[in-house]
């Protein structure tokens, strides 16, 4: 039998994740594209086995790597570097830290993870200090306010679970365009993506109305990507200072702020309170 380069043996931090997403810890600098063409020729194997990329791994999996993984096009973004003084900035917006997770309240502009357009982002500056934190929900780059990491891959798994059965609560603070017609209520609406029926649902609270704008608390229900956004814009409200949704006369930054987090923790309610970044603020001021 063919010897592997590479070979790995699952523990229980693994267990129970994807075998592409173990492999981009493994290699964090290659593309998921490279991964899956490895996989389906069989060079990646678990247990000597062909796997998809989806394959969901358990303790003392064998996972061997039979080919030397290298980025194929060689005009590639070059990785931002980042160093302890952007770490530090960084980490001075903690609301809380312990050995399991922290609560970061993210300034508006830091991406959540590394993308083609992203010159800044959480993770990559987080983990910098050969520290390990994990994403396990997003803010948009623009969005300010609290995101909850992991700081272990047995919390990583946890929280993504408990986020995904809607068992850690999120409130948002939003400015909207226009005066809404209710002073609270639902928004319910469902699209279709990859051909599944994607449901999207927020609760709102009026705080304040004046001069043609809407002060709002959200309840978010579900956490699809730019939801807040999409949603108030597709009634007509769009969110002050987004201009990729409709608010083309303000020149401000995007007054959406995730405010509240609360989940439970060792049995335990924790909850997290955002403060009110400058920009926000002064909206606030000048409308209200």
């Amino acid at each position: 039998m063919k010897k592997p380069l590479k070979s790995f043996v699952i523990n229980k931090d693994f267990e129970g994740s994807r075998v592409d997403r173990f492999l981009k810890k493994q290699f964090p600098n290659i593309p998921q594209s490279l991964f899956e063409k490895n996989l389906r020729k069989k060079n990646i194997t678990v247990n000597n086995k062909k796997v998809k990329n989806l394959f969901k791994l358990e303790i003392n999996d064998i996972v061997n790597i039979f080919t030397e993984l290298k980025i194929e096009n060689k005009i590639n973004k070059k990785k931002q570097i980042f160093n302890i003084n952007d770490y530090n900035e960084l980490k001075k917006n903690f609301v809380f830290e312990c050995e399991n997770y922290c609560v970061l309240n993210k300034p508006y502009g830091y991406a959540s993870q590394d993308g083609s357009k992203v010159k800044q982002n959480v993770i990559d500056i987080l983990n910098s200090t050969k520290k390990n934190y994990y994403i396990v929900h997003r803010l948009d780059k623009d969005t300010s306010g609290l995101m909850l990491l992991a700081k272990n891959r047995f919390y990583a798994k946890k929280f993504s679970e408990m986020f995904k059965s809607r068992e850690v609560k999120k409130k948002y603070l939003v400015i909207i365009n226009g005066k809404i017609k209710k002073n609270k209520g639902e928004i319910h609406s469902k699209e279709k993506l990859n051909g599944k029926e994607i449901e999207s649902k927020l609760y709102f609270e009026v705080i304040s109305k004046k001069n043609n704008f809407s002060y709002l608390e959200i309840d978010l229900i579900t956490g699809r990507k730019h939801q807040i956004r999409k949603q108030f814009s597709d009634i007509g409200h769009p969110v002050l200072g987004d201009s990729k949704y409709g608010d083309k006369k303000n020149n401000t930054q995007l007054c959406l702020l995730s405010y509240e987090i609360e989940f439970e923790y060792n049995n335990k309610i924790k909850k997290y309170k955002a403060t009110i970044p400058d920009n926000f603020k002064t909206c606030l001021e000048k409308f209200f």
